[in-house]
């Protein structure tokens, strides 16, 4: 199933989800994921789903909507997996733009210091991303991101793409018991998202 709802959100109202990762393809392998362990732990970014056929489904499903008298608030890019992973990303937040509807992206952050991951979701009207540590010990503890990647860059690359995204950007943090949740861990974390400066920060506990 590539996109799926719509489905009610607190922070998006009305949404489609697109699932445009296939299940459990992912850069991290978190603790506290619903889903369990990653088994396939990629950083290459490759092909997916082609952006066409993301875009007959959401046309298919706002037809269908339409009838029921229905409106949508945003298309969100939430797959089972980490969503800029599909090196199409870029392509299909364009063609979906056609529908005129605000297009969401929620990621970990982790391939943001790729340039063409910041150029790709330079075109979305709303960004989440990632911030469960900023201590690469507890990051590592956490998150247990593929082996290649480095905590201090993905922080850098969030805070340059910060300064240059015109969309919002927010970030959310999963606080799990005993591993990021002492005081110090979140005096830190709060330093790291006044640096990024985001329209909210969500906390889950």
């Amino acid at each position: 199933m590539i996109i799926y709802g719509p489905i009610p959100s607190r922070r998006l109202g009305q949404s489609i989800g697109i699932n445009n990762i296939p299940p459990k393809t992912c850069s991290y392998s978190c603790v506290y994921c619903q889903l369990g362990r990653t088994n396939k732990m990629e950083i290459k970014r490759r092909d997916f789903y082609k952006t066409e056929d993301i875009y007959k489904e959401i046309e298919k499903k706002l037809n269908q909507l339409e009838t029921k008298n229905k409106k949508v608030d945003y298309l969100s890019f939430v797959p089972d997996g980490e969503p800029t992973l599909d090196i199409n990303i870029g392509r299909s937040i364009k063609r979906l733009k056609e529908f005129h509807i605000k297009i969401a992206v929620i990621t970990n952050a982790s391939l943001l210091w790729k340039d063409q991951v910041k150029e790709d979701l330079m075109e979305a009207d709303w960004v989440s991303v990632s911030i469960d540590s900023a201590d690469e010990g507890i990051w590592r503890k956490i998150d247990r991101p593929h082996k290649k990647l480095e905590h201090k860059a993905i922080i850098n690359s969030i805070i340059e793409f910060s300064n240059v995204f015109k969309g919002t950007l927010v970030t959310e943090t999963m606080m799990v018991k005993g591993i990021n949740d002492s005081d110090v861990c979140i005096e830190k974390i709060a330093e790291k998202i006044a640096l990024i400066k985001p329209e909210k920060s969500y906390i889950l506990v």
